[in-house]
């Protein structure tokens, strides 16, 4: 029998054990789809449990293992997909009802890879439909229901990578791959009190998954902790003609002791709490940069350029969505996605011209060439990630988080590397925490920060009660 404390376990705990033979690659799936099937009702994190393969997968894995075949970190670690990425023989649905009869004939590259890496499939993550990539105003937005937060399930999980945080934080997976246009692998790992990566755009290939703003989605963990997240990456991080987009570089994501790292200069950029806003959670924030200090870190106030960053952004994601999805607005299926703003985004965006959309693709070369001369100053920004925690599941979410991401917005238009970080409770004892982003591909760089400062505190060891 496993004891509880083994489903919140880290990869990096969980890994040595598992080499060693004290801990059963079958015993611990098995012990994963229990928890599955108790809890899953309750929190929407998965749309569709992989028993079978999950077993056959383990099995393997165990047998490998036994055999003196030790692949590495993610050897018999069970994880889940967020349910846009192709899985063979398995329905994918991007977050639908209309899609559920939707059965790739081949895994998208992140699945083959974990796969290769011997990383056990539990299943595919609940998300919110088509990512959220035509705009959406409720919790409720996912053919699986809204993603319940393990910490209140009152509250959201975040999206719109929902299951992928639902299931890791209430100890329904070892880790999980979102996916984020705009905040959302960042956003379920703030509400959930995970550690999420949002590697630069086109590290991670996007090959069998479905791309809703092309210039925009990248793939990224969400698990325990920041070496959780750089043990993924390892695993993910290939070169596949399968996707145009993806960057040549080869980056190194091997343990920080292995190599060398240069001082960072970190800017804090900070935000108007005058308005909107909870205290707990700036304090919060405010103590992260403190224990930032302490590692002998110099931190000094930044200010972001000049630049709607927001506006650009949110234009050439819209017009890219619509494109994207085309075929379902023209045959009607649109309409049965389940906010009711999604299906009105070609209404709404009736006003953006193509001028408009040319102007928006030369403002964000230009303000890629402005941070790429901000960065030469400064290595890190750090940030909060939120203003607020978690916002109750009826809530409008536009009325729930009234405020800007200017940080958020700059990183989409920019494709930049991003890591999400617990930094404690806020509001009704409910997670809060804070964001590191870096310039494009310096991701390595960002991760091995997140480490040394998980080495200097617990926030990321806590979890709630399920």
């Amino acid at each position: 029998m496993l004891k509880p404390e083994v489903f919140f376990s880290p990869i990096t705990a969980l890994a040595p054990e598992i080499r060693a033979g004290r801990m059963s690659p079958v015993e611990l799936a098995e012990g994963f789809l229990a928890r599955i099937e108790s809890h899953n009702d309750r929190f929407h994190a998965y749309e569709r449990v992989t028993r079978e393969l999950a077993l056959e997968q383990a099995k393997q894995a165990a047998s490998e293992i036994k055999a003196g075949r030790y692949k590495g970190l993610l050897h018999g670690v069970p994880y889940a997909a967020k349910d846009l990425l192709d899985t063979q023989g398995i329905a994918t649905a991007w977050g639908t009802r209309f899609l559920r009869g939707r059965v790739p004939s081949e895994d998208a590259t992140v699945v083959r890879l974990l796969r290769e890496a011997g990383a056990v499939l539990l299943g595919k993550a609940a998300m919110v439909e088509f990512a959220g990539c035509l705009g959406y105003r409720f919790a409720d937005a996912s053919a699986s229901g809204p993603g319940r937060n393990p910490w209140d399930p009152s509250r959201w999980t975040g999206g719109s990578s929902s299951g992928s945080g639902a299931a890791v934080a209430a100890g329904l997976a070892s880790f999980a791959i979102g996916t984020e246009t705009w905040g959302s692998i960042l956003c379920p790992a703030a509400f959930c009190g995970l550690t999420g990566f949002r590697p630069t755009y086109g590290v991670v290939s996007r090959a069998g998954g479905m791309v809703g703003a092309y210039t925009f989605d990248k793939i990224g963990p969400l698990a325990r902790s920041a070496a959780d997240c750089r043990a993924v990456l390892a695993a993910i991080h290939a070169p596949d003609d399968r996707d145009p987009s993806m960057a040549a570089v080869k980056l190194d994501f091997s343990p920080p002791r292995a190599r060398k790292e240069r001082p960072l200069r970190i800017g804090r950029v900070a935000l108007d709490w005058s308005k909107t806003g909870e205290s707990e959670v700036r304090a919060a924030f405010e103590a992260a940069v403190v224990s930032l200090r302490a590692m002998g870190l110099t931190i000094e106030e930044a200010i972001l350029p000049e630049y709607p960053a927001s506006e650009v952004a949110g234009t050439l994601i819209t017009v890219e969505a619509l494109s994207t999805f085309e075929t379902f607005f023209d045959d009607g299926r649109v309409s049965q996605l389940v906010d009711p703003l999604a299906p009105r985004q070609r209404e709404l965006a009736a006003p953006i011209t193509g001028a408009d959309t040319i102007k928006a693709i030369r403002m964000r070369r230009e303000l890629q060439t402005t941070m790429a001369e901000w960065f030469e100053k400064i290595d890190v920004i750090v940030t909060p990630n939120f203003k607020s925690v978690a916002p109750p599941l009826a809530m409008d979410l536009y009325e729930a988080l009234p405020y800007g991401d200017p940080v958020g917005a700059i990183s989409a238009a920019c494709g930049l590397p991003g890591l999400a970080m617990p930094a404690g409770f806020g509001t009704n004892r409910m997670p809060c925490g804070f964001q590191m982003v870096a310039a494009p591909f310096e991701d390595a760089s960002l991760l091995a920060l997140g480490e040394r400062f998980q080495q200097r505190t617990t926030h990321h060891l806590q979890h709630p009660v399920v």
